[in-house]
């Protein structure tokens, strides 16, 4: 990287930040000479780069995938001075991205965001600490192979996970890579926090097992499968896991219902209480079942049983006379 190059970018993008009125920056003044510092790293590190060149006011990578990335600079430091804006302006083959979350703190300055970016360029975008935003810079082959690998640390097998569910979001669950990856999770073998990445994803249903058929054998099918999806005891229940239970639920027979809630309880009471609030949504399904029935008979009973024989009218017919005076004083409010 020429070392002029990245020197007078630096120069005009603080320039550009030193002629911003006091009264227009909406950081403090700790803050603002934090990012002068911060940029004297990131100009340290572009000099040293081997995979970034300048262009403009901008950074610019071809990643290996074929995919250019650009970051922004100037638009970065702007927003961040101007707006205290945490993103990072940048963007994939001319596609905005969208660059927060974790890691952007409040206190942390920009211009460090960027020296991390390029630095993760520089290593070649690890999977461990790849923005799921950034999935493209990884194939799902290799989002697939890190997955399972079992000798591969949980930090990357998670990111991993997370990055191979925004391919199936693409394919909106119907493509190879979504196949591949119903086939891995159906296996079983996945540790939970890999699982429950795969599991959070609003494609839940299709990366489970399909379950077929009715009966005890099916109820004990999907109680061992909710355990697995929960072994990692969540504080909070997904609200993704009681869509599942929902759906699936009122798929079942009313028997087969009221042996799912049967069993959900059995396992709050015992050893698993956080899944009540499974429990909860199962017992509702059942209950909606049973009124359900309860209404279906009494609209064969008023249908098919004629007049006379219906309980309203199992006492002695009215006399239409007896009560006329009744009728008046009612109606005389």
């Amino acid at each position: 990287m020429s070392t002029v190059q990245v020197q007078d970018m630096v120069a005009e993008v603080e320039a550009v930040m030193h002629g911003i009125p006091e009264d227009e920056r909406v950081i403090t003044d700790q803050r603002y000479d934090a990012e002068q510092i911060g940029l004297n790293l990131f100009e340290s590190v572009l000099t040293n780069s081997k995979r970034w060149r300048v262009n403009g006011t901008d950074v610019t990578m071809n990643h290996p995938t074929g995919v250019r990335l650009d970051v922004d600079v100037m638009g970065s430091m702007l927003m961040a001075v101007q707006e205290d804006e945490r993103h990072l302006v940048i963007s994939v083959d001319g596609q905005p991205i969208c660059i927060a979350g974790e890691g952007i703190y409040h206190d942390v300055p920009m211009s460090d965001h960027l020296a991390t970016m390029l630095l993760l360029g520089e290593a070649g975008f690890p999977v461990s600490h790849t923005p799921s935003t950034l999935y493209m810079l990884h194939s799902p082959a290799q989002l697939l192979e890190v997955m399972g690998g079992d000798n591969l640390s949980m930090q990357e097998r998670v990111s991993a996970a997370r990055m191979l569910v925004a391919y199936v979001h693409e394919e909106e669950g119907e493509g190879s890579v979504s196949s591949q990856a119903f086939d891995l999770a159906e296996t079983g073998n996945l540790p939970p926090q890999v699982e429950k990445e795969l599991a959070q994803s609003d494609l839940l249903p299709r990366l489970m097992p399909k379950l077929g058929g009715n009966g005890e054998a099916m109820v004990n099918q999907f109680i061992d499968l909710i355990v697995r999806l929960t072994r990692h005891r969540p504080g909070h229940q997904s609200d993704v896991f009681q869509r599942f239970v929902d759906v699936h639920a009122q798929t079942m027979r009313r028997k087969d219902q009221e042996r799912l809630r049967d069993h959900l309880l059995a396992l709050c009471e015992t050893s698993r209480p956080d899944l009540y609030p499974l429990f909860e949504i199962a017992d509702a399904v059942y209950q909606d079942a049973r009124e359900f029935d309860a209404y279906h008979q009494l609209h064969q009973e008023i249908v098919y049983l004629p007049p006379h024989l219906r309980e309203e009218h199992y006492g002695a017919p009215a006399d239409a006379y007896e009560n006329v005076h009744d009728v008046e004083d009612i109606m005389d409010f």
